[in-house]
């Protein structure tokens, strides 16, 4: 995966020469850049820290009442969350930049925070380049292509899915749609998740199981774990 992302780098430098952002779905994906010597300089890199698939949000992103909603959906403080949060993605609300590259997964987790992101910058009137980086980290490779995605319309994208909690009205990219179905049922009666889950509860590696047999949906140890415990009525 590093001579690819090392090409696909290559590919954003010829073509896109000037001021360039850097956005990674995580942490984690962050510390991959830096450990495998792919942060480019003179280029900004920043996490996105955020599990938008999980609870409620609201219409303007990053306004307070966002803010006071994610945290009582990740059941956190809203210090932590500014901590986590906000403060890496100072460069995206302070400066100014030519291009955006989102390296973002292709499971369901990863999409719903693609969506956010490229909502915001229609929320904040960004004209620039956007640029998806399609990170296949289920088997450790990515997308050798660049996707130039058009940021407009994104906003209704994500009222529609992440507010409104039903299927857009407006196109998308094959993998954003498959994902938005996936991220619309998987809680529900019928979701194969929680139907392993009831078939389940008694079974002390659980989580385990789950992050091992639901992989395209991106969910983590504590999404895990509060499905759990709501079907378990706790």
């Amino acid at each position: 995966m590093k001579n690819t992302i090392k090409s696909v780098q290559g590919k954003i430098e010829t073509k896109y020469s000037a001021k360039i952002l850097h956005i990674l779905n995580g942490s984690c994906m962050l510390s991959k850049f830096e450990n495998n010597n792919l942060i480019k300089e003179k280029q900004t890199y920043v996490p996105f820290n955020e599990a938008m698939c999980w609870g409620e949000t609201d219409t303007e992103i990053f306004s307070d009442s966002f803010i006071e909603k994610r945290v009582k959906s990740l059941k956190t403080t809203d210090a932590e969350y500014r901590k986590v949060v906000l403060e890496p993605l100072k460069p995206l609300f302070h400066e100014k930049f030519d291009t955006v590259v989102l390296w973002f997964g292709d499971d369901m987790f990863c999409q719903m925070n693609l969506i956010t992101i490229l909502a915001y910058l229609e929320q904040i009137g960004y004209k620039g380049d956007a640029l998806f980086c399609m990170v296949l980290e289920r088997i450790g490779d990515m997308v050798s292509d660049v996707f130039e995605i058009d940021v407009g319309g994104y906003l209704d994208i994500y009222k529609d899915v992440l507010y409104d909690h039903k299927i857009p009205a407006l196109k998308i990219l094959p993998v954003t749609y498959r994902s938005i179905k996936m991220y619309l049922n998987y809680k529900g009666k019928e979701s194969p998740i929680i139907k392993y889950i009831k078939r389940n509860l008694s079974k002390e590696n659980l989580i385990d199981d789950l992050l091992s047999i639901f992989p395209e949906y991106g969910l983590g140890d504590s999404q895990y774990q509060m499905m759990i415990d709501e079907n378990r009525g706790l």
